[in-house]
């Protein structure tokens, strides 16, 4: 049984994350970064970074991304200009 953890900070986003091999972000708003070891995408509140291992994008629609692979750490900030 996968452990699954929930988020919703504010403006529309919202992230569930089932163990440590798939993370369903939806209000996404486009990917920064996109490599087998980060997967960067901007949210209505900055930057949400996925780091890991094997990491692949599922699936990717006009407000949300899958991501799947081994998920070692998940930070979230401003995005950079």
């Amino acid at each position: 049984m996968a452990i699954m953890k929930r988020w919703m900070p504010t403006g529309g986003f919202f992230m569930e994350v089932e163990g440590d091999r798939r993370a369903v972000l939806c209000g996404c708003r486009g990917i920064c970064t996109y490599t087998e070891e980060q997967v960067s995408l901007r949210t209505p509140f900055g930057v949400v970074v996925l780091y890991g291992q094997g990491l692949e994008m599922g699936c990717m629609t006009a407000d949300g991304a899958t991501v799947t692979g081994r998920i070692q750490r998940i930070e979230f900030g401003e995005e950079s200009l």
